[in-house]
């Protein structure tokens, strides 16, 4: 009786391992992220790691003073957004270099104001009142510089990495 009985708790013991080991092995599968495979058979990231990793766009908020840009100077990555907001109560227009054209970032040009590639363009391409604001979404890599046109003695320059 018992050897019987041990027996049957040496093979309970075994069952209740195995599931163990299988279970622990196959969390994976069991959580839903069960790994996928590309058209040869090896293993790529699932789409949620991927997501996870993938930089998110940030915002960056450069105001306008008397005395210029702050800050003058600001370095972004490819995709993030800067809004120009003035806080003087003098009007401004914040536009890419150079003065008067305003066709150093690629695709913007002065002539495009009114048009309808005017909002895709670095240019206001209107002064600003005090409380108003500009956002252009960068997405050229390489040290942008911008200026007031009202004002073409104010200059700033962004860096996109």
């Amino acid at each position: 009786m018992k050897k019987k009985l041990l027996i049957t708790s040496i093979l309970i013991l075994l069952i209740v391992a195995g599931f163990l080991f299988y279970s622990l092995n196959n969390s994976q599968y069991a959580s839903g992220n069960s790994p996928q495979k590309d058209i040869s058979g090896n293993s790529v990231e699932n789409n949620n790691n991927q997501i996870a990793n993938s930089q998110i766009p940030q915002s960056y908020t450069i105001e306008i003073t008397s005395s210029g840009f702050s800050p003058k100077s600001l370095t972004i990555n490819q995709g993030d957004t800067v809004t120009f907001a003035n806080k003087n109560t003098m009007e401004h227009w914040p536009a890419s270099a150079l003065h008067p054209t305003h066709t150093v970032y690629p695709g913007s040009d002065i002539q495009k104001c009114g048009t309808s590639e005017g909002d895709k363009i670095f240019d206001s391409c209107t002064g600003l009142n005090k409380g108003e604001s500009f956002s252009f979404t960068f997405n050229e890599k390489g040290d942008w510089r911008y200026h007031d046109h009202l004002n073409p003695n104010l200059n700033g320059v962004i860096t996109v990495q």
